[in-house]
């Protein structure tokens, strides 16, 4: 293993300890937030490939997550709550491993340097806190602060 991969084996854990600092005590507004997020880099992903359908679609489902509101039949507006979830905690968690997992496995197959972007992310993620604490845009997703710098993943793909 390379100097550079074992410095940033544990990015992972650094990305836990973003979050643990910036959300101390999740409450459901804020479990519904991340699921939307997520669901939101997914559909950038899609964007990534070129399948703009699916990309729309799913930036449907992220908003939703995210803003608690969904339409429903005849375009009702229908609330959506964690509480309305059915979460099965060990089916969730071993899909979030997979996720990483499959990750991993398409930055390599693409020839793509997961490790180190991800090392550059984390930074990323980290210049967006004012005074080591996140701020938070009016649905309660951690934004982009004075000091947010991109990653600059130029050399990794």
């Amino acid at each position: 293993m390379e100097r550079n991969e074992k410095k940033t084996m544990n990015e992972l854990a650094r990305t836990k300890q973003w979050f643990e600092l910036a959300v101390t005590t999740p409450t459901d507004k804020n479990k519904m937030v991340q699921l939307g997020v997520h669901f939101e880099e997914v559909g950038e992903m899609f964007e990534a490939i070129g399948e703009d359908d699916q990309a729309t679609a799913l930036s449907r489902v992220a908003t939703a997550f995210k803003t608690g509101v969904t339409q429903g039949v005849a375009q009702d507006v229908v609330p959506l709550t964690f509480d309305r979830l059915t979460v099965n905690r060990k089916e969730l968690l071993d899909a979030l491993c997979d996720q990483i997992v499959t990750s991993v496995g398409v930055a390599h197959m693409l020839g793509l340097n997961i490790v180190e972007a991800m090392a550059r992310v984390n930074d990323s993620n980290w210049s967006k806190y004012v005074d080591n604490k996140p701020i938070f845009d009016e649905n309660g997703k951690i934004k982009k602060g004075p000091n947010y710098k991109k990653p600059d993943l130029e050399g990794l793909y």
